[in-house]
């Protein structure tokens, strides 16, 4: 089964250990899914991941970790 939840610790402003209680940590894959701060000015200021094909953002780390568990909860 594919991995759930992609960020890329570079751009996403946020680590896999940081999403740990909402995810599981095989459901976790790291590496670039080409979404860019630098293409995507909307994104400053926020940190995020993409759950299932969508984006997911929000402003603080912990914020996106109630996010990423209401869109993996859907």
């Amino acid at each position: 089964m594919a991995a759930q939840v992609r960020l890329c610790k570079k751009c996403s402003g946020i680590k896999a250990k940081d999403l740990k209680g909402a995810v599981g940590k095989e459901d976790v894959r790291c590496g670039c899914f080409g979404v860019c701060r630098k293409k995507h000015p909307e994104l400053k200021g926020s940190v995020y991941v993409r759950v299932r094909g969508d984006i997911v953002s929000a402003g603080s780390k912990k914020k996106l970790r109630r996010a990423v568990a209401e869109a993996l909860a859907e």
